[in-house]
């Protein structure tokens, strides 16, 4: 089809079906920011996306199924893709479009509606999701209009990054993320016509779909689609990925404090161009350090980095200070959150912005605003605090542990109730708790924790009833079993310690749990 055609078929407004789902949703509010009258007909009653689409204009019929008058005075109707397999659908769909209007779904929008802004996408094993708001951040501090898919979900893979940076704004900022299985990376940048990328770290992640090398080899096709790429000079898989894309344009950031003893890791890996041991000066956080191999490899030259970083503790919280440069000039910065790990982050938003032509100080400005993201390292209850961390792979789960051990005093003790699903395979299963041994307790609520536990040596307690539960993608375990873990934990705690729930299921299941739980309590007081 011409595009003269297609967009005069949308002339007289269109009706889009299924408009409340992730994907219709985002049909609906293009073409509403291309002008077009838009109905969105849905069998469901309302919609969290209500406010959205009254302010974009977008009419609703919602709780309604189709009739004989649904697509009178339209011109062109678009049906979500989940809508077209269901044939008890398509069939009603043929009866009730008696004009027989051209029906159209998620292959018009990519081929007809090309993003007219810049586009900036995130990928990455950890660090992504906080890289990706940070970022969002900036722009908006800085007066730019950033879109967003406004769904009650990640929305980080498949079709939902190329829709939304179809959406009305001055500049696209993406996730774009990978369950390990080819093409899936490269399929949505190039859809979503991404011509910057940012990659925080390559990491084991992921596992079940292929060997490491495969991973690394997802994450590579980010580089294969975008011009200009913001990589972790810090790291030696990404910083070799540099010799093999000599076309495009790199930039580094990374951490220069090799004096500093907050650094004291131990962790190596294999130099990508010749197999050795790197030799590390120092690790920063995991693998991420100063580092360089006899065949010549090698940290490059950083164009945006971190120096004098420091962790300053106020009560039960912390910030992270540090001076942050951009090529020759620098600033005191500081973080309203802790962590190395979120050094890095700040570090990879800071440099993607600074490519962008953002001004120093507005940058700078907007990093110390941003109050981080839900779920990751979120405090959701005081006396005792308590802590919720999407943490989920090895290197993740070290992050926050050693930043959680930063509050560690002499009289606290650190819970550790670990709710996370298999994705790393058994060695990252090991990993995960050999690194839990580090702190006092641990609660394991999920089937592969529960394996691990012999692993662990520190103090073990196991929940006593075994909620039956069968792992759903990521989700490594049920809202009982997570709630019987925090009763636990809540019960063998002092007001000073610090419970902390690592997992995606912790971070979805904690929250309600503890309602309940402080509701009951304050019930039987009553």
């Amino acid at each position: 089809m011409e595009s003269e055609e297609f967009f005069r078929s949308l002339e007289n407004g269109v009706v889009v079906l299924g408009g409340c789902g992730t994907v219709g949703s985002l049909i609906a509010r293009i073409l509403a920011c291309h002008d077009y009258d838009v109905t969105i007909i849905d069998s469901a009653p309302d919609s969290y996306l209500t406010p959205i689409f009254k302010k974009e204009g977008i009419h609703l019929k919602l709780g309604e199924e189709l009739d004989d008058d649904s697509f009178k005075g339209k011109s062109a109707i678009f049906v979500a893709p989940s809508l077209l397999k269901n044939d008890y659908f398509t069939t009603k769909l043929n009866n009730f479009n008696k004009s027989e209007l051209p029906v159209y779904s998620i292959n018009e929008i990519l081929e007809f509606f090309s993003p007219d802004k810049p586009v900036i996408a995130v990928t990455g094993t950890n660090g992504k999701s906080t890289t990706t708001h940070a970022l969002k951040h900036i722009f908006q501090v800085n007066g730019y209009k950033v879109p967003s898919h406004g769904l009650r979900i990640q929305g980080n893979s498949e079709f939902i990054p190329a829709l939304q940076s179809r959406l009305d704004g001055d500049i696209s900022v993406l996730e774009i993320g990978t369950f390990g299985r080819k093409g899936e990376i490269k399929r949505s940048a190039t859809n979503s016509h991404v011509n910057t990328a940012v990659i925080t770290n390559i990491t084991h992640d992921h596992l079940n779909n292929g060997t490491f090398e495969d991973y690394i080899n997802c994450k590579k096709e980010m580089i294969e689609v975008a011009d200009n790429l913001i990589l972790d000079g810090d790291d030696p898989i990404l910083v070799d990925l540099k010799s093999r894309f000599t076309d495009k344009k790199f930039y580094f950031f990374g951490i220069k404090d090799d004096e500093n003893p907050l650094f004291d890791g131990k962790y190596y890996r294999d130099c990508p161009k010749c197999g050795k041991k790197l030799k590390y000066d120092v690790n920063y956080l995991r693998s991420l350090g100063e580092f360089d191999c006899s065949c010549g490899f090698k940290n490059p030259e950083l164009d945006v980095y971190a120096t004098n970083i420091r962790i300053i503790k106020e009560g039960n919280t912390t910030k992270t200070k540090y001076t942050i440069h951009f090529a020759d000039e620098a600033r005191d910065i500081t973080l309203p959150h802790s962590g190395i790990h979120n050094v890095y982050n700040s570090l990879a938003a800071a440099c993607a912005a600074w490519v962008q032509g953002l001004d120093i100080n507005g940058i700078v400005k907007a990093i110390e605003s941003f109050k981080g993201v839900p779920g990751r390292l979120e405090y959701i209850n005081d006396d005792p605090t308590i802590i919720i961390d999407f943490a989920h792979n090895p290197a993740g789960v070290e992050t926050i542990i050693k930043t959680v051990l930063k509050l560690k005093t002499e009289s606290n003790n650190i819970i550790v109730i670990n709710t996370i699903s298999s994705e790393s395979g058994r060695q990252g299963d090991e990993a995960i708790a050999k690194l839990l041994s580090d702190v006092d307790t641990v609660i394991p609520v999920s089937t592969p924790s529960s394996k691990m536990a012999r692993y662990i040596d520190t103090n073990v307690l196991q929940i006593k009833t075994r909620t039956k539960f069968n792992k759903t993608g990521t989700i490594g375990s049920s809202p009982e079993q997570v709630e019987e873990g925090l009763r636990l934990g809540l019960k063998i705690a002092e007001s000073d310690d610090i419970i902390l729930l690592i997992g995606e299921a912790g971070v979805k299941y904690a929250k309600p749990a503890l309602n309940k739980i402080l509701f009951e309590n304050v019930k039987g007081n009553n």
